[in-house]
C-alpha cells in the first residue's frame, strides 16, 4: 500500500470512528470541520486517548491517536498492528471478554474502568471509558473503538514496618 493509500485509509478509519460514535451515542465526540482529513488530524491530536481495533479473529489495533500512544508508553507507529488483547493484563482477560459481550448486545458502554498494560509493562487504570462498535459506511461491522476519559497509575500499596 502506498503512503497516499495509507493516509486515505487512516482518514477513512477516523471517519468510521467519529460516525459510529455519533450514530450510537447521539452526539459528536468533537466538533466536526466538514473535511474528513481535517477531522482525522483533530482526532489524532484529541486530548483523550482514542484507539480502535479491526474485526480479525485476534483483533489488531488499527487506529490510535497521540494520547493513546502516550498512555501505552510508545509511539502510534509501534502500537498499530498489535493485538488489542495485549493491552489487557492476563488477570483481566475475563473482564475484557465480559465487556465485549456487553458491547455486542447494546453497541456501546460508557463509564467503563479497567486495568491496562503499557508496552513497558507498567500497569495503569483507564476510567470513564466509552467503548463502542464500529460500522463502516455500508453498515458492516468494522471493529470496536475506545475513548478513554481518564488514565491514572494503578494503585500500589506501601506496607510500613515498625521502626
Amino acid at each position: 500500500m502506498s503512503t497516499n493509500e495509507q493516509q486515505l485509509a487512516w482518514i477513512a478509519r477516523a471517519a468510521v470512528i467519529l460516525d459510529s460514535f455519533f450514530r450510537l451515542l447521539g452526539r459528536e465526540l468533537m466538533p466536526r470541520s466538514g473535511s474528513p482529513s481535517a477531522d482525522a488530524a483533530l482526532l489524532y491530536e484529541f486530548p483523550l486517548a482514542v484507539l480502535a481495533h479491526n474485526t480479525a479473529d485476534l483483533p489488531l489495533l488499527d487506529w490510535v491517536n497521540c494520547a493513546a500512544a502516550a498512555a501505552f508508553e510508545t509511539t502510534p507507529e509501534r502500537l498499530l498492528g498489535r493485538p488489542s488483547a495485549a493491552t489487557t493484563p492476563a488477570d483481566a482477560t475475563a473482564d475484557r471478554a465480559q465487556l465485549f459481550e456487553s458491547i455486542r448486545q447494546s453497541g456501546f458502554t460508557t463509564g467503563y474502568s479497567g486495568t491496562r498494560i503499557g508496552l513497558t509493562g507498567r500497569r495503569f487504570v483507564i476510567e470513564d471509558t466509552t467503548l463502542f462498535s464500529l460500522q463502516d459506511p455500508e453498515g458492516n461491522p468494522a471493529g470496536h473503538a475506545a475513548i478513554i476519559g481518564n488514565i491514572r497509575p494503578e494503585t500500589t500499596f506501601c506496607y510500613k514496618t515498625s521502626p
